[in-house]
């Protein structure tokens, strides 16, 4: 084994051994990044949960509200619910909007 031979020899293991140091580091990075990623991906789906639309959950109240409300009817009257009229918790057009012409 001559001088040259030593040489390249070492001159690979500085080659080797410096990117192995570098794909080490590239990967500790990744892990890094790949677990900031999955945090955020974990909050714009809460995000994006508390975001959905408000009306199926606003029915179901509504909906509730008025058993209720049919239920202590017929309690307070001894079993006969009212009679139901229509429109009724429906306030006039004028009574919502205020008087016409005022661009209300």
């Amino acid at each position: 084994m001559g001088l040259a031979t030593i040489v390249t020899l070492i001159g690979v293991a500085v080659i080797v051994a410096a990117l192995a140091f570098y794909l080490i580091t590239i990967a500790s990075t990744l892990k890094h990044v790949s677990f900031t990623v999955g945090t955020v991906l974990i909050g714009v789906r809460a995000i994006a949960a508390q975001c959905q639309p408000l009306q199926p959950v606003i029915r179901d109240i509504a909906n509730d509200v008025a058993a209720i409300d049919e239920d202590l009817e017929a309690l307070a009257t001894g079993g006969e619910g009212r009679k139901k009229t229509p429109g009724r918790g429906q306030p006039h057009a004028s009574k919502m909007y205020g008087p016409p012409g005022r661009g209300w």
